[in-house]
């Protein structure tokens, strides 16, 4: 009986030591200056890491900020120029210069000419990565050179032209690599023209023709570039444009040597392009 009684005794005794333990248990959950402290302390646990130690030195830290922004990649500068080349409209202007020459039937005799100008571009994204559209409006003047041998001498004759130009470039811009490819039409509009054919005699004064060399006012062609990113506004390339249309209008052209010529303008200039 004592034996039972002592068990029952223990038994509530335990039981109220376990309810005191988790009263105080419940006081530290709701008292905010534990948990402030836990937290804390949390917190404040060093990692060993430079940015732990140097956390509150404001000095510190905006050099380490730079140090930081210094050592961003070159691919990664490359490749964010070349997408903010290929998702903005940008208007340039471009100047150029370069040799021109003719191909086609009884182009033989022509020598190399040159042509020079300058015009303004815009570039404006396609919706497709790196891919753009650039058509521009380029004011050229352009001179061709002609001579030959003859049975009773010698024959020479010029052409100068003043042309709009007006390409229209599919451009492809490379990430990461810093230059662009391109391929489109170019038509020409004369503005002016001129030309002049001599035959000059052995021992004869020189016959001279200003009709015998009629260009015609358009010319369709196509155009291929190929450029350099030198920075976020300047960009260099080499263009090759290939007439497909005679140059001579062959309705004024009198019968000569030029009747049957079909005389197809070839040119290769280097530009450089300033955009804003």
């Amino acid at each position: 009986m004592k034996s039972r009684a002592l068990s029952i005794l223990s038994s509530a005794v335990l039981a109220f030591a376990l309810s005191a333990h988790a009263d105080e248990f419940d006081d530290f959950d709701k008292d905010d200056n534990a948990v402030s402290a836990a937290s804390k302390s949390s917190d404040d646990t060093y990692t060993g890491s430079t940015d732990d130690e140097f956390a509150n030195d404001e000095e510190y830290a905006a050099a380490y900020a730079r140090y930081k922004n210094e050592q961003t990649s070159k691919a990664e500068i490359n490749r964010l120029r070349t997408e903010g080349f290929a998702r903005v409209i940008q208007l340039g202007a471009r100047v150029h210069g370069g040799i021109n020459t003719f191909f086609g039937g009884k182009a033989e005799d022509w020598g190399i000419g040159f042509i020079a100008g300058g015009g303004i571009m815009v570039k404006m994204p396609l919706g497709i990565k790196n891919l753009s559209i650039v058509p521009e409006l380029d004011f050229n003047y352009r001179h061709y050179d002609f001579e030959t041998d003859t049975d009773f001498g010698t024959d020479d004759a010029t052409i100068d032209m003043m042309v709009f130009e007006i390409p229209l470039i599919v451009r492809y811009t490379f990430e990461d690599m810093g230059f662009f490819t391109g391929l489109g039409v170019n038509l020409s509009l004369k503005l002016t023209g001129s030309s002049e054919y001599n035959q000059n005699f052995d021992g004869s004064n020189t016959v001279t023709d200003n009709n015998a060399l009629v260009t015609s006012s358009v010319e369709v062609g196509g155009v291929f570039d190929l450029g350099f990113l030198l920075t976020r506004y300047i960009n260099v390339d080499i263009r090759v444009v290939q007439s497909f249309t005679n140059i001579l209008n062959k309705a004024l052209v009198p019968e000569g040597r030029f009747q049957k010529a079909n005389l197809l303008s070839f040119y290769t200039m280097a530009g450089v392009t300033y955009l804003f």
